[in-house]
């Protein structure tokens, strides 16, 4: 293998690895819009030239991004001193001339940039992105993942049904329109929807958008003074789906979107829109829109609760195990976290990367508490009330069937002691109170006392599982 491949090769890892770090640092939705069409395509005496599929986007990314970029790069390749932005021609693939595409770079490698074999459906991507057009999915979301529940049957039934309708049918739900907050699921059955559709159906054409990508689309074929272009995308489209309604703005923009949705919904083709609100409540679009918005389905996913949490939690363990079946995370951590994390699907899946990062840290199962302090910023305030030790002290009477006046006593009846150390402990890792204070609380005992209980039930703890999951479990239902 000659200088120049090896050379291509190594650019070609660090633009992986830039990528990672990009989408930590901006979010999934920023990356999502500018970079994930962005290739590297030639470098040369320490300037590296990236290729993108718009005018718009070149110029986009060069005002707002070249510095950052340009110090990523050097972090990685300290030869490069200049980044370029070139606009690839027109139906030339955002691979083709790539330097990851070359088939001498990837000498024995039998797989493509998409981990599919070469003769399975590797051009599916590309025939939903429309030749660029659109916004790029997502191989995570698809139906067989998505965690179903009672605040989401409905929208993933219509989902499932327009992603696969009959040949001899007509549609069914046109608009189907489907809203709720943010972090509940909504990207993810439009991504579905897509991978159906193509995967069983894959003479349909499907066009996936997020509202931000139609703007900026619409605003580069304006500025360009070819809007007809931009119309041909949507022609021989038999699936559009738009993404992030909400952020939908502007009055020319809107009336475009009108114009498409008209001719969307007067025919056979399939619509489907997601947004953070209803349609009533989208005070940036006329009523007319509105109402015709209504007009098909409309299907709210409501807020996750404990069993679809849980659900995503199991589904991202069961994906981790397939990478690293070492990792150790038991049944009282995950009720743990679906419990406290209820804001969002994707501060859960946060929550679950950080615990799974500090047990490959730790080298060790992680217990409830190490959970607790390793998401300690993630939980609400009101998730995260003040345990009191009254409440340990009841807890564990109730728990134990023993008295708080024999918990309080001098009485030192194994059946007593036992139940005493893990209120103990309880008390020592739930509340901020000192050992003295703990002591005081607990029959006027000694700080010494406390710290050898505490240390008695940490030992316990780490030899014997049943016990672990038993305290594990009232810290739980403390915490709760």
């Amino acid at each position: 293998m000659d200088t120049t491949i090896k050379k291509n090769i190594s650019i070609v890892n660090q633009w992986d690895k830039i990528s990672v770090k990009l989408r930590a640092q901006l979010g999934d939705d920023l990356y999502n819009s500018w970079f994930t069409r962005v290739v590297p395509s030639s470098y040369d005496a320490g300037t590296l030239t990236l290729s993108v599929p718009t005018l718009f986007l070149r110029s986009w990314i060069k005002s707002r991004y070249s510095e950052k970029l340009l110090d990523l790069w050097k972090v990685e390749n300290s030869e490069i001193k200049r980044i370029e932005l070139r606009v690839r021609a027109h139906g030339e693939s955002s691979k083709s001339k790539s330097l990851n595409n070359n088939q001498n770079i990837n000498e024995g490698n039998t797989k493509n940039n998409n981990g599919l074999n070469p003769g399975s459906n590797v051009n599916i991507e590309d025939d939903l992105d429309l030749m660029g057009h659109g916004t790029p999915l997502d191989r995570r979301f698809t139906f067989s993942n998505y965690v179903i529940g009672r605040s989401n049957a409905l929208a993933h039934a219509a989902a499932s049904r327009v992603a696969c309708p009959s040949k001899s049918e007509p549609i069914e739900f046109n608009p189907l329109y489907i809203h709720g907050p943010v972090g509940t699921g909504k990207t993810h059955l439009m991504n579905s929807i897509a991978w159906e559709s193509r995967s069983k159906r894959p003479d349909r054409k499907v066009l996936f958008l997020s509202a931000v990508r139609f703007m900026s689309s619409f605003v580069e074929a304006v500025k360009a003074r070819d809007t007809i272009t931009f119309k041909k995308i949507f022609a021989d489209v038999d699936i559009l789906l738009i993404d992030d309604m909400q952020f939908l703005q502007g009055k020319a923009v809107q009336q475009e979107f009108c114009h498409i949705f008209n001719a969307f919904d007067t025919s056979k083709h399939q619509i489907v829109i997601a947004g953070d609100l209803p349609p009533s409540k989208l005070e940036m679009l006329d009523d007319r829109m509105k109402s015709r918005l209504s007009g098909g389905l409309v299907a709210q996913i409501g807020p996750t609760d404990f069993d679809i949490r849980r659900g995503i939690l199991e589904k991202r363990l069961s994906q981790t195990l397939r990478g690293n079946p070492r990792i150790e995370i038991s049944q009282a951590v995950l009720d743990f976290l679906a419990r406290r994390i209820q804001s969002s699907g994707r501060e859960l899946e946060g929550a679950m990367n950080r615990i799974i990062a500090a047990h490959s840290l730790n080298k060790r199962p992680i217990t409830v508490e190490e959970a607790a302090a390793t998401i300690q910023d993630l939980i609400s305030e009101e998730q995260n009330r003040q345990v009191m030790i009254e409440d340990v002290l009841r807890a564990i009477s109730g728990h134990f069937n023993v008295t708080k006046q024999d918990l309080l006593s001098a009485r030192r009846h194994k059946t007593i002691v036992y139940p005493r150390q893990i209120g103990m402990y309880l008390a020592k890792i739930l509340t901020s109170r000192s050992l003295p204070e703990i002591g005081r609380k607990f029959g006027g005992r000694d700080h010494t006392t406390v710290l050898h209980a505490v240390r008695k039930i940490e030992r316990l703890i780490k030899e014997d599982a049943a016990i672990r999951t038993s305290i594990e479990s009232l810290g739980n239902s403390l915490r709760e």
